[in-house]
């Protein structure tokens, strides 16, 4: 039997609480991890042929699936791992997990990610997140990347970017359509020892605070301009508030932990919905999701794709198309 060529890199029913930090979520109909960008490239083209948007995965470290199967296609980058270093910059695939950029980034003598120290995703999902790091979260990952490699959302072609070009917002990045495939960080020259001795701090600061050992799906919520959301919460006197398996932390009012690995994803949706409505109500202040809830949606209209590729070409002064 000759098997399709993309069938070594395919699954089917995948435990999707495996795949997240909350451990919450049902089994993918068909999750794919290629092992390589092309390769990536290739399941793209394939899906989108059938008229298929997946849904794109990095360490799920912020993410929320349904309890019940996902049948929209899954595609991880897990094994997306290639980095080397080409001082002062590195470059870095989208799987590759920010402890493990960190590490090497400190090893070789580069500054500017230590900060970042203790989000335990991947590279793609600090890119498409623009996840903040140091006190506050005020520093953007996105002031590191030189240049961004992506998938074209029309044609699945790689392509790249120069960072500057790219609109960064708060935890979030303008990308309409493209699907994060590598970057070139730029770094700055630094002292290993000293590095070291900075990311040991930046932990501390964040362990001190944060409920890292516990199951969650990191800051549930964006801080609203003037505010932080934990405050908030903690003010409305909503830790420890719980539905289910669901409860807010104790130690910070922004991370909803599943208690014991009992809480189902409705039990997180309602607690976040009764979080909002008692900020709201105390407060006049809009919470807005900081987390991804994936939408199980398979299919995606060739005109959605199209309107994507339409304002890319656009901005295509901005695209360099790699063969």
């Amino acid at each position: 039997m000759i098997l399709h060529p993309l069938a070594r890199c395919s699954r089917m029913g995948v435990l999707l609480r495996d795949r997240t930090s909350i451990g919450i979520g049902g089994t993918a109909e068909r999750f794919y991890t290629p092992e390589s960008v092309d390769e990536m490239r290739q399941v793209l083209k394939h899906l989108r042929a059938q008229g298929l948007e997946p849904f794109i995965l990095g360490g799920g470290c912020n993410t929320l699936f349904p309890d019940r199967p996902f049948s929209r296609p899954i595609l991880a980058t897990e094994k997306l791992r290639g980095l080397s270093v080409r001082e002062p910059r590195l470059y870095v695939e989208a799987g590759v997990r920010l402890d493990t950029l960190i590490r090497v980034a400190i090893e070789s003598g580069l500054s500017g990610l230590e900060m970042f120290i203790g989000i335990p995703g991947t590279v793609g999902g600090a890119v498409t997140m623009n996840a903040g790091g140091g006190p506050g979260g005020g520093d953007e990952f996105g002031t590191l990347v030189r240049t961004l490699y992506c998938l074209h959302p029309e044609t699945s072609e790689l392509v790249s970017m120069p960072g500057s070009q790219i609109e960064w917002g708060y935890r979030s990045a303008r990308l309409d359509g493209l699907v994060v495939a590598a970057a070139e960080l730029e770094l700055a020259p630094g002292d290993t020892p000293a590095l070291r001795q900075l990311a040991r701090e930046f932990m501390h600061r964040k362990a001190a605070v944060q409920p890292l050992t516990s199951s969650s799906a990191g800051c549930i919520f964006k801080n609203p301009p003037g505010f932080t959301a934990g405050k908030l919460i903690d003010e409305a006197g909503l830790k420890g508030e719980r539905i289910g398996g669901a409860v807010v932390s104790t130690r910070h009012g922004n991370f909803i932990i599943n208690e014991g690995g009992k809480a189902s994803s409705g039990d997180i949706l309602a607690l976040i919905e009764r979080i909002r409505d008692l900020v709201w109500s105390k407060f006049r202040v809009r919470l807005d999701l900081e987390i991804v809830v994936a939408e199980d949606r398979p299919a995606v209209s060739r005109g959605g794709r199209e309107a994507a590729g339409a304002e890319w070409e656009r901005r295509k002064d901005a695209l360099t198309t790699h063969a």
